[in-house]
Protein backbone atom coordinates (compact mmCIF):
# COMPACT_ATOMS: atom_id res chain seq x y z
CA UNK A 1 0.00 0.00 0.00
CA UNK A 2 1.26 3.47 -0.80
CA UNK A 3 2.64 5.59 1.99
CA UNK A 4 -0.04 8.28 1.67
CA UNK A 5 -2.69 5.67 2.44
CA UNK A 6 -1.12 4.93 5.82
CA UNK A 7 -0.37 7.03 8.82
CA UNK A 8 3.22 6.54 10.01
CA UNK A 9 3.59 3.70 12.48
CA UNK A 10 6.62 5.31 14.09
CA UNK A 11 6.81 8.88 12.88
CA UNK A 12 9.44 11.36 13.98
CA UNK A 13 8.82 14.03 16.59
CA UNK A 14 6.71 17.04 15.79
CA UNK A 15 8.58 20.33 15.54
CA UNK A 16 8.68 22.51 18.60
CA UNK A 17 5.61 24.74 18.91
CA UNK A 18 5.96 27.78 21.10
CA UNK A 19 2.70 28.75 22.79
CA UNK A 20 1.74 32.42 22.86
CA UNK A 21 3.21 34.77 25.49
CA UNK A 22 -0.36 35.47 26.61
CA UNK A 23 -0.96 31.80 27.35
CA UNK A 24 2.42 31.47 29.08
CA UNK A 25 1.44 34.31 31.39
CA UNK A 26 -1.93 32.68 32.14
CA UNK A 27 -0.30 29.33 32.93
CA UNK A 28 2.12 31.02 35.33
CA UNK A 29 -0.79 32.87 36.97
CA UNK A 30 -2.60 29.57 37.55
CA UNK A 31 0.58 28.03 38.96
CA UNK A 32 1.13 30.96 41.33
CA UNK A 33 -2.49 31.02 42.53
CA UNK A 34 -2.43 27.25 43.01
CA UNK A 35 0.65 27.50 45.20
CA UNK A 36 -0.88 30.25 47.34
CA UNK A 37 -4.11 28.27 47.69
CA UNK A 38 -2.07 25.23 48.63
CA UNK A 39 -0.23 27.07 51.39
CA UNK A 40 -3.45 28.42 52.90
CA UNK A 41 -5.38 25.14 52.61
CA UNK A 42 -2.36 23.30 54.01
CA UNK A 43 -2.27 25.69 56.96
CA UNK A 44 -5.91 24.79 57.66
CA UNK A 45 -4.95 21.10 57.66
CA UNK A 46 -2.16 21.78 60.13
CA UNK A 47 -4.76 23.59 62.25
CA UNK A 48 -6.91 20.44 62.24
CA UNK A 49 -3.97 18.29 63.23
CA UNK A 50 -3.07 20.79 65.98
CA UNK A 51 -6.59 20.67 67.44
CA UNK A 52 -6.59 16.86 67.49
CA UNK A 53 -3.12 16.81 69.03
CA UNK A 54 -4.60 18.99 71.78
CA UNK A 55 -2.05 21.76 71.39
CA UNK A 56 -3.92 24.79 72.78
CA UNK A 57 -2.64 27.40 70.33
CA UNK A 58 -5.66 27.75 68.03
CA UNK A 59 -8.46 29.70 69.68
CA UNK A 60 -11.01 31.77 67.78
CA UNK A 61 -13.38 33.89 69.83
CA UNK A 62 -17.00 33.04 69.14
CA UNK A 63 -16.25 29.63 67.57
CA UNK A 64 -16.07 26.50 69.72
CA UNK A 65 -13.08 24.21 69.15
CA UNK A 66 -15.17 21.40 67.65
CA UNK A 67 -17.02 23.81 65.33
CA UNK A 68 -13.67 25.32 64.31
CA UNK A 69 -12.36 21.84 63.44
CA UNK A 70 -15.25 21.16 61.06
CA UNK A 71 -14.91 24.61 59.48
CA UNK A 72 -11.21 23.96 58.89
CA UNK A 73 -12.01 20.51 57.50
CA UNK A 74 -14.55 21.87 55.03
CA UNK A 75 -12.45 24.78 53.77
CA UNK A 76 -9.32 22.62 53.57
CA UNK A 77 -10.99 19.88 51.53
CA UNK A 78 -12.85 22.19 49.16
CA UNK A 79 -9.88 24.45 48.44
CA UNK A 80 -7.51 21.50 47.99
CA UNK A 81 -9.90 20.11 45.40
CA UNK A 82 -11.11 23.22 43.60
CA UNK A 83 -8.22 25.62 44.16
CA UNK A 84 -5.23 23.27 43.98
CA UNK A 85 -5.55 19.90 42.18
CA UNK A 86 -8.26 21.13 39.78
CA UNK A 87 -6.23 24.27 39.11
CA UNK A 88 -3.33 22.04 38.07
CA UNK A 89 -5.49 20.28 35.50
CA UNK A 90 -6.63 23.61 34.09
CA UNK A 91 -3.19 25.15 33.58
CA UNK A 92 -1.78 21.93 32.15
CA UNK A 93 -4.86 21.42 30.00
CA UNK A 94 -4.56 24.87 28.45
CA UNK A 95 -0.83 24.37 27.93
CA UNK A 96 -1.15 20.83 26.53
CA UNK A 97 -3.86 21.38 23.91
CA UNK A 98 -2.04 24.42 22.54
CA UNK A 99 1.45 22.90 22.73
CA UNK A 100 0.67 19.49 21.24
CA UNK A 101 -2.40 20.51 19.32
CA UNK A 102 -0.04 22.94 17.57
CA UNK A 103 -2.58 25.73 17.59
CA UNK A 104 -3.60 28.80 19.61
CA UNK A 105 -5.95 28.17 22.51
CA UNK A 106 -9.56 28.83 21.50
CA UNK A 107 -11.41 31.34 23.65
CA UNK A 108 -8.43 32.94 25.34
CA UNK A 109 -10.72 35.48 26.98
CA UNK A 110 -12.80 32.69 28.52
CA UNK A 111 -9.64 30.93 29.67
CA UNK A 112 -8.61 34.09 31.52
CA UNK A 113 -12.11 34.38 32.98
CA UNK A 114 -11.84 30.83 34.35
CA UNK A 115 -8.82 31.93 36.39
CA UNK A 116 -10.61 34.83 38.08
CA UNK A 117 -13.78 32.81 38.62
CA UNK A 118 -11.73 30.04 40.24
CA UNK A 119 -10.11 32.46 42.65
CA UNK A 120 -13.49 34.04 43.47
CA UNK A 121 -14.81 30.60 44.44
CA UNK A 122 -11.78 29.94 46.64
CA UNK A 123 -12.21 33.27 48.43
CA UNK A 124 -15.89 32.57 49.10
CA UNK A 125 -15.05 29.12 50.46
CA UNK A 126 -12.60 30.72 52.89
CA UNK A 127 -15.23 33.31 53.87
CA UNK A 128 -17.75 30.53 54.56
CA UNK A 129 -15.15 28.77 56.69
CA UNK A 130 -14.46 31.93 58.68
CA UNK A 131 -18.22 32.10 59.29
CA UNK A 132 -18.07 28.69 60.93
CA UNK A 133 -19.46 26.66 58.03
CA UNK A 134 -18.43 23.03 58.53
CA UNK A 135 -20.60 20.50 56.71
CA UNK A 136 -17.65 18.60 55.30
CA UNK A 137 -15.72 18.96 52.06
CA UNK A 138 -18.41 17.09 50.12
CA UNK A 139 -21.45 18.76 51.67
CA UNK A 140 -22.83 16.15 54.02
CA UNK A 141 -26.56 16.13 53.38
CA UNK A 142 -28.63 17.69 54.80
CA UNK A 143 -26.17 19.60 57.01
CA UNK A 144 -25.27 22.10 54.32
CA UNK A 145 -28.84 23.02 53.57
CA UNK A 146 -30.36 22.97 57.04
CA UNK A 147 -28.02 25.10 59.17
CA UNK A 148 -28.52 25.22 62.91
CA UNK A 149 -28.33 28.13 65.30
CA UNK A 150 -25.42 30.50 64.59
CA UNK A 151 -24.36 30.39 68.24
CA UNK A 152 -23.91 26.61 67.96
CA UNK A 153 -22.90 25.98 64.35
CA UNK A 154 -23.41 28.32 61.38
CA UNK A 155 -26.16 30.48 60.03
CA UNK A 156 -27.95 30.82 56.71
CA UNK A 157 -25.51 33.48 55.49
CA UNK A 158 -22.58 31.07 55.83
CA UNK A 159 -24.52 28.31 54.04
CA UNK A 160 -25.53 30.64 51.20
CA UNK A 161 -21.93 31.85 50.82
CA UNK A 162 -20.76 28.27 50.55
CA UNK A 163 -23.46 27.33 48.03
CA UNK A 164 -22.63 30.34 45.87
CA UNK A 165 -18.94 29.37 45.99
CA UNK A 166 -19.75 25.89 44.70
CA UNK A 167 -21.95 27.31 41.94
CA UNK A 168 -18.94 29.34 40.82
CA UNK A 169 -16.80 26.19 41.00
CA UNK A 170 -19.15 24.53 38.54
CA UNK A 171 -18.99 27.56 36.26
CA UNK A 172 -15.19 27.73 35.97
CA UNK A 173 -14.82 23.99 35.44
CA UNK A 174 -17.49 24.12 32.73
CA UNK A 175 -15.65 26.99 31.03
CA UNK A 176 -12.45 24.93 31.01
CA UNK A 177 -14.24 21.98 29.40
CA UNK A 178 -15.76 24.19 26.70
CA UNK A 179 -12.40 25.80 25.90
CA UNK A 180 -10.83 22.35 25.49
CA UNK A 181 -13.67 21.24 23.19
CA UNK A 182 -13.47 24.43 21.14
CA UNK A 183 -9.72 24.02 20.68
CA UNK A 184 -9.70 20.33 19.76
CA UNK A 185 -12.93 20.07 17.76
CA UNK A 186 -12.11 22.91 15.37
CA UNK A 187 -9.28 23.37 12.87
CA UNK A 188 -6.36 21.09 12.09
CA UNK A 189 -4.79 18.55 14.43
CA UNK A 190 -1.42 16.79 14.29
CA UNK A 191 -2.17 13.20 13.27
CA UNK A 192 -0.26 9.99 12.72
CA UNK A 193 1.85 10.48 15.82
CA UNK A 194 2.03 10.32 19.55
CA UNK A 195 5.64 11.52 19.61
CA UNK A 196 5.53 15.08 20.77
CA UNK A 197 9.11 16.24 20.73
CA UNK A 198 12.58 14.79 20.77
CA UNK A 199 14.02 17.12 23.33
CA UNK A 200 15.40 16.32 26.72
CA UNK A 201 16.10 18.53 29.66
CA UNK A 202 19.81 19.20 29.65
CA UNK A 203 21.55 16.65 31.86
CA UNK A 204 24.14 18.87 33.47
CA UNK A 205 26.10 15.94 34.83
CA UNK A 206 26.53 14.25 31.46
CA UNK A 207 26.68 17.29 29.21
CA UNK A 208 23.85 16.28 26.89
CA UNK A 209 23.26 19.74 25.43
CA UNK A 210 25.13 18.96 22.19
CA UNK A 211 23.29 15.69 21.53
CA UNK A 212 20.03 17.39 22.44
CA UNK A 213 20.48 20.02 19.73
CA UNK A 214 21.74 17.40 17.29
CA UNK A 215 18.63 15.28 17.79
CA UNK A 216 16.44 18.31 17.13
CA UNK A 217 18.26 18.96 13.84
CA UNK A 218 17.85 15.34 12.83
CA UNK A 219 14.15 15.60 13.57
CA UNK A 220 13.87 18.62 11.26
CA UNK A 221 15.33 16.68 8.34
CA UNK A 222 12.72 13.92 8.64
CA UNK A 223 9.84 16.19 9.60
CA UNK A 224 8.89 17.33 6.08
CA UNK A 225 8.22 13.77 4.96
CA UNK A 226 6.07 12.59 7.84
CA UNK A 227 4.39 15.52 9.61
CA UNK A 228 0.64 15.67 9.09
CA UNK A 229 -1.72 18.48 10.07
CA UNK A 230 -5.24 17.64 9.00
CA UNK A 231 -8.74 19.02 9.38
CA UNK A 232 -10.39 15.76 10.39
CA UNK A 233 -14.07 15.03 9.71
CA UNK A 234 -16.18 15.25 12.85
CA UNK A 235 -16.80 11.49 13.20
CA UNK A 236 -13.13 10.62 12.67
CA UNK A 237 -12.04 13.39 15.05
CA UNK A 238 -14.22 12.06 17.89
CA UNK A 239 -13.08 8.48 17.29
CA UNK A 240 -9.43 9.58 17.46
CA UNK A 241 -9.80 11.94 20.43
CA UNK A 242 -11.44 9.24 22.56
CA UNK A 243 -8.99 6.54 21.46
CA UNK A 244 -11.66 4.27 19.98
CA UNK A 245 -9.58 3.82 16.81
CA UNK A 246 -6.99 1.87 18.82
CA UNK A 247 -9.53 -0.97 19.08
CA UNK A 248 -10.00 -1.20 15.29
CA UNK A 249 -8.56 -4.19 13.40
CA UNK A 250 -5.06 -3.57 12.12
CA UNK A 251 -6.21 -2.83 8.56
CA UNK A 252 -8.49 -0.03 9.73
CA UNK A 253 -6.08 1.16 12.40
CA UNK A 254 -3.40 1.82 9.78
CA UNK A 255 -5.65 4.22 7.90
CA UNK A 256 -7.14 5.96 10.96
CA UNK A 257 -5.31 8.96 12.41
CA UNK A 258 -3.85 8.84 15.91
CA UNK A 259 -3.67 12.27 17.52
CA UNK A 260 -1.15 13.14 20.28
CA UNK A 261 -2.11 11.22 23.36
CA UNK A 262 -1.94 14.34 25.56
CA UNK A 263 -4.78 15.73 23.44
CA UNK A 264 -6.71 12.49 23.95
CA UNK A 265 -6.22 12.83 27.71
CA UNK A 266 -7.40 16.46 27.69
CA UNK A 267 -10.47 15.61 25.61
CA UNK A 268 -11.51 12.64 27.76
CA UNK A 269 -10.94 14.68 30.94
CA UNK A 270 -13.21 17.46 29.69
CA UNK A 271 -15.83 15.01 28.41
CA UNK A 272 -16.05 13.09 31.69
CA UNK A 273 -16.38 16.29 33.70
CA UNK A 274 -18.93 17.98 31.45
CA UNK A 275 -21.10 14.87 31.85
CA UNK A 276 -20.73 14.98 35.64
CA UNK A 277 -21.20 18.73 36.18
CA UNK A 278 -25.04 18.66 36.08
CA UNK A 279 -24.92 16.61 39.28
CA UNK A 280 -23.35 19.57 41.09
CA UNK A 281 -25.96 22.01 39.86
CA UNK A 282 -28.83 19.64 40.76
CA UNK A 283 -27.44 19.28 44.26
CA UNK A 284 -27.01 23.04 44.69
CA UNK A 285 -30.48 23.74 43.36
CA UNK A 286 -31.84 21.33 45.96
CA UNK A 287 -29.91 23.18 48.63
CA UNK A 288 -31.18 26.62 47.67
CA UNK A 289 -34.74 25.29 47.53
CA UNK A 290 -34.37 23.82 51.01
CA UNK A 291 -33.03 27.07 52.45
CA UNK A 292 -36.06 28.89 51.12
CA UNK A 293 -38.49 26.33 52.52
CA UNK A 294 -36.89 24.13 55.20
CA UNK A 295 -40.23 22.59 56.14
CA UNK A 296 -40.74 20.96 52.74
CA UNK A 297 -37.37 19.24 52.70
CA UNK A 298 -35.76 18.05 49.50
CA UNK A 299 -35.21 14.46 48.42
CA UNK A 300 -31.88 14.01 50.16
CA UNK A 301 -31.17 10.62 48.62
CA UNK A 302 -31.53 12.11 45.13
CA UNK A 303 -29.46 15.11 46.22
CA UNK A 304 -26.64 12.90 47.49
CA UNK A 305 -26.67 10.76 44.33
CA UNK A 306 -26.53 13.91 42.20
CA UNK A 307 -23.56 15.22 44.18
CA UNK A 308 -21.55 12.04 43.74
CA UNK A 309 -22.41 11.93 40.04
CA UNK A 310 -20.31 15.12 39.96
CA UNK A 311 -17.89 14.46 42.80
CA UNK A 312 -16.35 11.19 41.68
CA UNK A 313 -15.54 12.48 38.17
CA UNK A 314 -13.93 15.46 39.91
CA UNK A 315 -11.55 12.95 41.55
CA UNK A 316 -10.46 11.85 38.06
CA UNK A 317 -10.41 15.43 36.76
CA UNK A 318 -6.99 16.13 38.41
CA UNK A 319 -5.63 12.76 37.28
CA UNK A 320 -6.41 11.78 33.69
CA UNK A 321 -4.70 14.66 31.92
CA UNK A 322 -1.44 14.00 33.75
CA UNK A 323 -1.60 10.33 32.76
CA UNK A 324 -1.44 11.59 29.19
CA UNK A 325 1.40 13.85 30.25
CA UNK A 326 3.46 10.77 31.11
CA UNK A 327 3.87 10.15 27.38
CA UNK A 328 5.16 13.71 27.00
CA UNK A 329 7.77 13.20 29.69
CA UNK A 330 8.82 9.72 28.57
CA UNK A 331 10.58 10.84 25.35
CA UNK A 332 12.19 13.78 27.12
CA UNK A 333 13.78 11.84 29.95
CA UNK A 334 13.88 8.26 28.66
CA UNK A 335 15.89 9.36 25.61
CA UNK A 336 13.83 7.00 23.47
CA UNK A 337 10.93 7.62 21.17
CA UNK A 338 7.58 6.18 22.18
CA UNK A 339 6.23 4.47 19.04
CA UNK A 340 2.56 4.44 18.18
CA UNK A 341 1.42 1.64 20.45
CA UNK A 342 -2.23 0.69 20.54
CA UNK A 343 -2.19 -0.15 24.25
CA UNK A 344 -1.25 3.42 25.12
CA UNK A 345 -4.55 4.51 23.56
CA UNK A 346 -6.84 1.58 24.35
CA UNK A 347 -7.39 2.58 27.97
CA UNK A 348 -9.03 5.93 27.19
CA UNK A 349 -12.53 4.77 26.13
CA UNK A 350 -12.65 2.83 29.41
CA UNK A 351 -11.48 5.81 31.45
CA UNK A 352 -14.37 7.71 29.86
CA UNK A 353 -16.96 5.03 30.68
CA UNK A 354 -15.90 3.98 34.16
CA UNK A 355 -14.95 7.46 35.41
CA UNK A 356 -18.56 8.45 34.70
CA UNK A 357 -20.16 5.37 36.31
CA UNK A 358 -17.91 4.70 39.30
CA UNK A 359 -19.60 7.47 41.32
CA UNK A 360 -22.23 4.95 42.39
CA UNK A 361 -19.97 3.11 44.83
CA UNK A 362 -20.35 6.10 47.16
CA UNK A 363 -23.99 5.19 47.71
CA UNK A 364 -23.47 1.62 48.97
CA UNK A 365 -24.59 2.64 52.44
CA UNK A 366 -27.80 4.22 51.15
CA UNK A 367 -29.99 1.13 51.19
CA UNK A 368 -33.07 2.75 49.57
CA UNK A 369 -31.12 3.09 46.30
CA UNK A 370 -32.25 0.60 43.63
CA UNK A 371 -30.42 -2.71 43.23
CA UNK A 372 -29.35 -1.92 39.66
CA UNK A 373 -27.44 1.12 40.93
CA UNK A 374 -25.66 -0.98 43.53
CA UNK A 375 -24.75 -3.57 40.88
CA UNK A 376 -23.44 -0.87 38.56
CA UNK A 377 -21.39 0.50 41.46
CA UNK A 378 -19.71 -2.83 42.10
CA UNK A 379 -19.02 -3.42 38.39
CA UNK A 380 -17.60 0.05 37.74
CA UNK A 381 -15.46 -0.03 40.90
CA UNK A 382 -13.78 -3.19 39.67
CA UNK A 383 -13.79 -2.14 36.01
CA UNK A 384 -11.78 1.04 36.56
CA UNK A 385 -8.86 -1.15 37.69
CA UNK A 386 -8.24 -2.38 34.14
CA UNK A 387 -7.35 0.92 32.39
CA UNK A 388 -5.49 2.10 35.50
CA UNK A 389 -3.44 -1.08 35.68
CA UNK A 390 -2.72 -1.01 31.94
CA UNK A 391 -1.44 2.59 32.17
CA UNK A 392 0.83 1.68 35.08
CA UNK A 393 2.20 -1.36 33.23
CA UNK A 394 2.94 0.49 29.97
CA UNK A 395 4.66 3.36 31.79
CA UNK A 396 6.76 1.09 34.01
CA UNK A 397 7.76 -1.14 31.08
CA UNK A 398 8.88 1.91 29.10
CA UNK A 399 10.84 3.19 32.11
CA UNK A 400 12.52 -0.19 32.57
CA UNK A 401 13.61 -0.36 28.92
CA UNK A 402 14.74 3.25 28.51
CA UNK A 403 17.81 5.18 29.58
CA UNK A 404 15.89 7.22 32.08
CA UNK A 405 17.39 10.41 33.44
CA UNK A 406 16.50 10.37 37.15
CA UNK A 407 15.99 14.06 37.70
CA UNK A 408 13.39 15.80 39.86
CA UNK A 409 10.69 15.48 37.24
CA UNK A 410 11.02 11.75 36.71
CA UNK A 411 11.23 11.05 40.44
CA UNK A 412 8.06 13.06 41.08
CA UNK A 413 6.30 11.10 38.35
CA UNK A 414 7.40 7.69 39.66
CA UNK A 415 6.42 8.70 43.22
CA UNK A 416 3.09 9.94 41.87
CA UNK A 417 2.47 6.60 40.14
CA UNK A 418 3.16 4.84 43.45
CA UNK A 419 0.74 7.08 45.36
CA UNK A 420 -1.97 6.80 42.72
CA UNK A 421 -1.49 3.03 42.43
CA UNK A 422 -1.70 2.29 46.17
CA UNK A 423 -4.54 4.75 46.69
CA UNK A 424 -6.43 3.51 43.66
CA UNK A 425 -6.26 -0.14 44.62
CA UNK A 426 -7.36 0.82 48.12
CA UNK A 427 -10.30 2.62 46.51
CA UNK A 428 -11.20 -0.59 44.70
CA UNK A 429 -11.10 -2.42 48.02
CA UNK A 430 -13.53 0.02 49.61
CA UNK A 431 -15.56 -0.01 46.40
CA UNK A 432 -16.62 -3.57 47.27
CA UNK A 433 -19.71 -3.98 49.36
CA UNK A 434 -18.25 -6.17 52.09
CA UNK A 435 -15.18 -4.10 52.92
CA UNK A 436 -17.01 -0.79 52.43
CA UNK A 437 -19.30 -1.63 55.36
CA UNK A 438 -16.30 -1.67 57.68
CA UNK A 439 -14.04 1.01 56.23
CA UNK A 440 -16.48 3.59 54.85
CA UNK A 441 -16.61 5.84 57.92
CA UNK A 442 -13.03 5.42 59.12
CA UNK A 443 -9.83 7.37 58.65
CA UNK A 444 -8.83 4.71 56.13
CA UNK A 445 -10.87 6.72 53.62
CA UNK A 446 -8.89 9.84 54.52
CA UNK A 447 -5.70 7.91 53.83
CA UNK A 448 -7.15 6.79 50.49
CA UNK A 449 -8.01 10.33 49.36
CA UNK A 450 -4.59 11.64 50.42
CA UNK A 451 -2.89 8.91 48.40
CA UNK A 452 -5.11 9.27 45.35
CA UNK A 453 -4.83 13.08 45.22
CA UNK A 454 -1.99 14.46 47.35
CA UNK A 455 0.48 11.70 46.44
CA UNK A 456 -0.86 11.11 42.92
CA UNK A 457 -1.99 13.99 40.66
CA UNK A 458 -0.33 16.64 42.83
CA UNK A 459 3.06 14.98 42.43
CA UNK A 460 2.38 14.63 38.69
CA UNK A 461 1.69 18.36 38.56
CA UNK A 462 4.96 19.13 40.35
CA UNK A 463 6.76 16.91 37.83
CA UNK A 464 5.30 18.86 34.91
CA UNK A 465 5.99 22.22 36.59
CA UNK A 466 9.69 21.49 36.86
CA UNK A 467 9.67 20.28 33.24
CA UNK A 468 7.90 23.20 31.56
CA UNK A 469 9.06 26.19 33.62
CA UNK A 470 12.06 26.58 31.23
CA UNK A 471 9.64 26.71 28.29
CA UNK A 472 7.52 29.33 30.04
CA UNK A 473 10.28 31.51 31.50
CA UNK A 474 13.59 30.54 29.75
CA UNK A 475 14.85 29.72 33.24
CA UNK A 476 15.40 26.57 35.31
CA UNK A 477 14.23 26.27 38.87
CA UNK A 478 16.83 25.57 41.56
CA UNK A 479 17.84 21.91 41.52
CA UNK A 480 18.88 21.90 45.19
CA UNK A 481 15.59 23.36 46.41
CA UNK A 482 13.77 20.98 44.11
CA UNK A 483 15.50 17.97 45.63
CA UNK A 484 14.61 19.08 49.16
CA UNK A 485 11.04 19.76 48.04
CA UNK A 486 10.76 16.26 46.59
CA UNK A 487 12.04 14.34 49.60
CA UNK A 488 10.14 16.34 52.23
CA UNK A 489 6.90 16.11 50.25
CA UNK A 490 7.22 12.36 49.73
CA UNK A 491 8.27 11.57 53.29
CA UNK A 492 5.59 13.76 54.84
CA UNK A 493 2.83 12.92 52.37
CA UNK A 494 3.27 9.16 52.36
CA UNK A 495 3.75 9.17 56.14
CA UNK A 496 0.50 11.09 56.60
CA UNK A 497 -1.51 8.84 54.26
CA UNK A 498 -0.09 5.55 55.57
CA UNK A 499 -0.71 6.51 59.19
CA UNK A 500 -4.30 7.48 58.35
CA UNK A 501 -4.71 4.02 56.80
CA UNK A 502 -3.21 2.23 59.79
CA UNK A 503 -5.42 3.81 62.43
CA UNK A 504 -8.43 3.77 60.08
CA UNK A 505 -8.08 0.02 59.62
CA UNK A 506 -8.00 -0.27 63.41
CA UNK A 507 -11.33 1.57 63.60
CA UNK A 508 -10.53 5.28 64.02
CA UNK A 509 -13.66 7.17 62.92
CA UNK A 510 -13.34 10.03 60.44
CA UNK A 511 -15.10 13.41 60.60
CA UNK A 512 -14.59 13.53 64.37
CA UNK A 513 -13.01 16.51 66.09
CA UNK A 514 -12.40 14.50 69.27
CA UNK A 515 -10.48 11.40 68.27
CA UNK A 516 -10.88 8.26 70.41
CA UNK A 517 -8.28 7.97 73.18
CA UNK A 518 -6.97 4.71 71.68
CA UNK A 519 -5.57 6.71 68.78
CA UNK A 520 -4.14 9.71 70.64
CA UNK A 521 -0.67 8.27 70.11
CA UNK A 522 -0.92 8.87 66.36
CA UNK A 523 -1.92 12.54 66.49
CA UNK A 524 1.58 14.04 67.09
CA UNK A 525 2.94 11.96 64.22
CA UNK A 526 0.16 13.16 61.90
CA UNK A 527 0.99 16.75 62.87
CA UNK A 528 4.69 16.09 62.20
CA UNK A 529 4.05 14.68 58.73
CA UNK A 530 1.68 17.54 57.88
CA UNK A 531 4.33 20.07 58.92
CA UNK A 532 6.90 18.39 56.68
CA UNK A 533 4.57 18.70 53.69
CA UNK A 534 3.92 22.34 54.57
CA UNK A 535 7.61 23.22 54.87
CA UNK A 536 8.26 21.56 51.50
CA UNK A 537 5.66 23.73 49.79
CA UNK A 538 7.15 26.91 51.25
CA UNK A 539 10.42 25.89 49.59
CA UNK A 540 8.59 25.34 46.30
CA UNK A 541 6.93 28.74 46.49
CA UNK A 542 10.29 30.37 47.21
CA UNK A 543 11.90 28.48 44.33
CA UNK A 544 9.07 29.44 41.96
CA UNK A 545 9.05 33.11 42.99
CA UNK A 546 12.82 33.60 42.80
CA UNK A 547 12.92 31.89 39.39
CA UNK A 548 10.29 34.29 38.05
CA UNK A 549 12.03 37.35 39.46
CA UNK A 550 15.59 36.73 38.31
CA UNK A 551 16.89 37.22 34.80
CA UNK A 552 17.85 34.17 32.70
CA UNK A 553 21.52 33.34 32.58
CA UNK A 554 23.42 33.35 29.29
CA UNK A 555 23.46 29.55 29.21
CA UNK A 556 19.70 29.38 29.80
CA UNK A 557 19.03 31.90 27.04
CA UNK A 558 21.30 30.07 24.60
CA UNK A 559 19.68 26.72 25.38
CA UNK A 560 16.17 28.14 24.92
CA UNK A 561 17.04 29.77 21.61
CA UNK A 562 18.61 26.58 20.24
CA UNK A 563 15.59 24.53 21.19
CA UNK A 564 13.21 27.01 19.56
CA UNK A 565 15.15 27.63 16.37
CA UNK A 566 13.48 25.05 14.09
CA UNK A 567 11.59 26.18 11.01
CA UNK A 568 7.80 26.07 11.17
CA UNK A 569 6.13 22.97 9.82
CA UNK A 570 3.05 23.02 7.63
CA UNK A 571 0.16 24.61 9.46
CA UNK A 572 2.38 25.42 12.43
CA UNK A 573 3.07 28.97 13.53
CA UNK A 574 5.50 30.45 16.00
CA UNK A 575 5.14 33.39 18.36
Amino acid sequence: MQREEHYPREPPPLPQYDISPELKKLVLMFMGAMLINFLIAGALAIGMRTIQTDVPIIKVDGIAQNVLFYALLTAHGQVMFFGVVCANTIWFGYYAVSKWGRKPLAGMGWAKASFWIMEASVILIFVAGLSGFGAGWYNLMPLTFLPGHPSVTWGSAAAITFLVADVIVGVYITIFCIVIFATLLRGKLPVGTQIFEYMHEKDRDKGDEVSLVKENKEAQNIEKEFIHQENLPASVRWVSLIGINSWFPKKWRDVTPAVPIVCVAAFVTALVQIIGNPGLFVQLASGFASLQNPVASSNWLLTKNAWWFFAHPIVYFPLLLFLGGIYFLAPRYGKERVPFFKWNYRTWPFYLAFSTLVFSHHVFMDIPNPVWLQMMAQTASLGIVWPSGMTIITVLVFTWRSKMTWNITTRFFIAGIAGWMFGGFQGTETGMWGTDMYLHNTLSMVGHIHLILLMGPLLFAFAVMYAIIPDLTKKHMSKTLGEIHFWLTCFGGFGLAILFNIIGTEGAVRREADIASAFHWAMPYLLFFALLVGIAQFLLVYNFATTLRRKPTQNETTEYEKLHSQPAGEGITYT
